[in-house]
């Protein structure tokens, strides 16, 4: 072949209707929406994942372990980035769902600590809600559910 000759190119094989099928038909994870308590027990894992949304105002309600990062300099910093330019909800926190049934944050504490924080300040958020709500990776195990959940002391 000579430099100026262009080099032929296969063309790409057409999907057939049965993949098509196939693929339109499998399990696709969608964002769900948690609001309140009630909310946890109708959610989907789809390969032992979930994707949960959770508004700030109900954080509280849910079922947190390991959440709290304290008022350190790296939460600080992300709190100052959230008051600056809001909470960016693309990169999403990730827990495990624990053997109680709480979950157990792995990744984004820091965030999360600094959420809470910001979302409770009157004047930060009087002309723009600085965090609307949070996007969470939920991942169950083998040991998920595995226990009675915590007995509440009277």
């Amino acid at each position: 072949m000579s430099d100026d000759e262009t080099p032929e190119i296969e063309p790409t094989p057409a999907i057939s209707d049965a993949a098509r099928a196939k693929s339109s038909t499998q399990k696709r994870p969608a964002v769900q929406w948690i609001e309140k308590p009630e909310d946890l027990d109708k959610v989907v894992f789809v390969d032992d994942l979930a994707e949960i949304e959770v508004p700030v105002e109900a954080l509280h309600l849910m079922p947190f372990k390991n959440d709290f990062r304290g008022d350190d300099g790296r939460t600080a910093l992300v709190a100052e980035s959230i008051r600056s330019q809001g909470y960016n909800n693309l990169n999403p926190i990730y827990l495990r769902l624990g053997r109680r049934g709480r979950w157990v944050v792995e990744d984004g504490g820091h965030r999360l600590t600094a959420a809470r924080i910001v979302s409770s300040e009157f004047f930060t958020n009087l002309l723009d809600k600085k965090v609307r709500s949070l996007h969470f990776i939920l991942r169950r195990t083998e040991s998920s559910n595995t226990l009675p959940p915590e007995e509440e002391a009277d």
